[in-house]
């Protein structure tokens, strides 16, 4: 029955693997350059090379063209590989030959699972592995490879994209899929149909757990300010770098009990001290006296701000965040969160397979 199965799904099975080992060479030519070239250079292929070498735009951009095909390369398998395995054998009727021999239908089935499903959800895994490897620091630079932007520190891992392309993740999210798409080829028996819903089921479960499940693996920390000027101006700074690449969830002003309120910015906007232009240097100052005015008035500013801010109910700021060095928790949590709903797919798969009339 392996030998069976081999025959008639190799092409599909040499062509996902083959797909994901160039992605995986892509990314060890690619990181392997960046790593080699120690100047300490920021990366930022999205919005230009910002005065890289030829080499290092190339690698950068291969790098994060990688990186988002293997956030979907679920989506694809479960769509492509997963639906086909069965529906291929369904609308053709081969399927009959099988059932009506001495194999069982949960040996049909498993030896599906078996010969091309799980070298296709390790070939992932490794290929998260490889792209977890691209990310981290080389000895020698300060800077890492975050898909386009420029950092001093190490990319956000446990939010897209880069959770969702990392080993253990990609890997779980990959058998999931394909497993996804073989209850739907089985209930569905029809191959559009099943590739559409699965192509939308994997699509809806990424998201559903970025934005719901994956927040609550463990307890925020919290990074409290007071009302000065430094609390206003943390809201101006992105979730990706506030703390070194951890997961911001969320900010804002809160009470004194720890709830967020809501602040009029409109009304707590500082509109100077009258002149039209308070920031701007008056022909009569030196550069001292501009200097002590301005201090003056940024001062003044605070005091304004933190006024009208206490006055909405507002006690402290408050960032909270996931910290990166919680990664690999995440990863084995989701990966086996996961894998359990792979389990509850495989429910309707054997109950599809049970009703298949030979």
């Amino acid at each position: 029955m392996i030998w069976v199965t081999w025959r008639h799904h190799r092409t599909s099975l040499i062509v996902s693997l083959g797909i994901i080992a160039v992605l995986a060479l892509t990314g060890l030519v690619g990181g392997a350059i960046i790593k080699s070239d120690g100047s300490g250079r920021p990366f930022g292929s999205f919005f230009g090379c910002f005065g890289n070498t030829t080499a290092i735009c190339a690698a950068e951009t291969a790098l994060t063209a990688t990186t988002l095909i293997a956030t979907m390369l679920p989506v694809f398998l479960g769509a492509l590989v997963g639906v086909t395995v069965f529906s291929r054998d369904i609308e053709q009727g081969t399927h009959v030959l099988g059932l009506t021999q001495s194999v069982s239908r949960a040996r049909w089935f498993w030896t599906r699972v078996l010969v091309v499903f799980v070298p296709l959800t390790v070939a992932a895994a490794l290929l998260g592995f490889v792209l977890e490897w691209t990310r981290r620091l080389p000895a020698n630079s300060n800077f890492a490879f975050v898909a386009g932007r420029a950092t001093f520190v190490d990319p956000p891992n446990l939010s897209y994209p880069f959770f969702q392309s990392s080993g253990l993740a990609l890997g779980a999210y990959t058998f999931m899929a394909l497993i996804l798409g073989a209850a739907l080829a089985l209930l569905v028996r029809s191959s559009i149909g099943a590739m559409a819903l699965t192509m939308a089921g994997v699509v809806a479960v990424l998201a559903m757990f970025q934005f719901v499940v994956r927040p609550h693996y463990a307890e925020l920390s919290v990074e409290a300010s007071p009302l000065d000027g430094s609390s206003r101006y943390s809201s101006y700074l992105g979730g990706y770098d506030q703390f070194g690449g951890d997961w911001e969830i969320e900010q804002g002003y809160v009470d004194i009990q720890g709830n967020f309120v809501d602040v009029d910015y409109d009304e707590c906007t500082w509109n100077g001290s009258g002149d039209e232009n308070p920031y701007d240097q008056r022909p009569e100052e030196t550069g001292a006296e501009y200097t002590i005015r301005i201090d003056v008035l940024m001062a003044q500013q605070d005091r304004d701000m933190e006024v009208c801010l206490r006055e909405h109910g507002a006690d402290h700021r408050e960032i909270r965040y996931h910290s990166s060095d919680q990664f690999r928790r995440f990863q084995v949590t989701e990966a086996a969160l996961v894998l359990v709903l792979s389990g509850m797919f495989m429910i309707p798969a054997l109950w599809g397979l049970r009703r298949l009339k030979p």
